[in-house]
């Protein structure tokens, strides 16, 4: 199991990256090697732990102004 570290993002928020190798496998890197856009959940299931899930973007369509 691969470790991955914690970075900070912006002022407010932390993240943690992703192999681009699992991105590929499920559709979301481009012919150019670039990840695709894509909505996801982060859930917090318990201390120290969370889940990232897909949004399919169809379940939240757009809002129109």
């Amino acid at each position: 199991m691969p470790i991955h570290q914690l970075v900070q993002v912006g002022r407010t928020s932390g993240g943690v990256v992703l192999p681009k190798s699992e991105l590929r496998a499920l559709g979301l890197v481009d012919d150019e090697g670039n990840v695709k856009d894509q909505l996801v959940r982060v859930t917090r299931t318990d201390d120290g732990t969370w889940e990232v899930a897909l949004i399919d973007p169809n379940d939240y369509p757009t809002v129109e102004s």
